[in-house]
């Protein structure tokens, strides 16, 4: 899909600038590792009525992909404030990308700009996020689940993401993986996990066809522990996608908002393994 074609909106952010590409000075991400809550107030991104093709947050310049991109006067699809993010998805065809099928539902940034992500290298990534209560649970029990943070596989090797952080349609928290000798992907973390709390992961990934790993903790806990799997493909395109992508539909408003974020890359954040965020879910 061509997302080039509207204007840039270069917002005014708070946050330390990390290099572009995978390579991120270890102080320039300690710079980020705490939220203003002074700073928590979003404001609209719309410019003449749409969200524009790229959008610079939190030290990146972003490709959007939201149905705000392209279908005017969608003010919710996505918020932010310095270092702070909010997505939103409702149930509406108007919701989802031209080349979408009608009953997916996105609201999405991502970074696809060369150099992807590098494979057989340990790469480190961390948010904070909420993710708002389903106001129909039942509803939603009838979908698929969506995804809320993945490591976009790229479009050579296709399909679902090396690395997904996920809802199920039940609304437990998984982790799933895919690569070049797992072509089906395998679900390997699902456990429930509270709506409207702020939440901490931090991970550590090595992206390879034959021998990846991956390491996550969720609110300090350890609840991930991989060596020697398939993550990725010999391609090393990967990139990473924030937001909310729910491709078999939703049954009523997904709200998912994000803060403290790294872009995965080199620098070792196992000291943000106990880090506690410190802001609060909007209204």
């Amino acid at each position: 899909m061509d997302f080039s074609r509207r204007d840039t909106c270069r917002i005014a952010l708070g946050a330390a600038v990390l290099p572009l590409g995978y390579l991120a000075a270890s102080s320039g991400a300690s710079r980020l590792a705490r939220t203003d809550r002074r700073s928590s107030q979003y404001h609209s991104t719309l410019v003449n009525g749409l969200t524009p093709g790229h959008i610079n947050w939190n030290g990146r310049k972003w490709r959007c992909a939201m149905g705000s991109t392209w279908n005017p006067g969608i003010d919710h699809s996505l918020r932010l404030a310095p270092n702070r993010a909010r997505f939103e998805i409702r149930d509406s065809e108007l919701e989802r990308g031209p080349a979408d099928e009608r009953k997916k539902r996105r609201s999405e940034i991502r970074f696809p700009k060369s150099p992807r992500l590098p494979n057989d290298v340990p790469l480190w990534g961390a948010m904070s996020f909420v993710h708002h209560q389903w106001d129909d649970p039942a509803g939603m029990a009838g979908k698929w689940g969506g995804v809320h943070g993945q490591l976009h596989i790229g479009s050579n090797f296709g399909g679902s993401p090396a690395v997904a952080f996920r809802r199920t349609r039940r609304g437990a928290f998984a982790i799933t993986t895919r690569g070049a000798r797992d072509a089906d992907g395998t679900r390997r973390y699902e456990r429930p996990l509270p709506f409207d709390e702020v939440h901490s992961l931090v991970y550590r990934v090595v992206l390879s066809p034959a021998n990846g790993a991956l390491q996550v903790w969720l609110n300090g806990d350890a609840v991930l522990d991989l060596r020697g799997v398939s993550i990725g493909s010999p391609d090393a395109d990967c990139y990473w996608s924030l937001g909310c992508y729910y491709s078999g539909g939703i049954a009523c408003p997904i709200i998912a908002e994000y803060g403290d974020h790294f872009y995965p890359g080199l620098a070792d954040l196992s000291g943000r393994i106990r880090f506690k965020p410190d802001w609060r879910p909007s209204a």
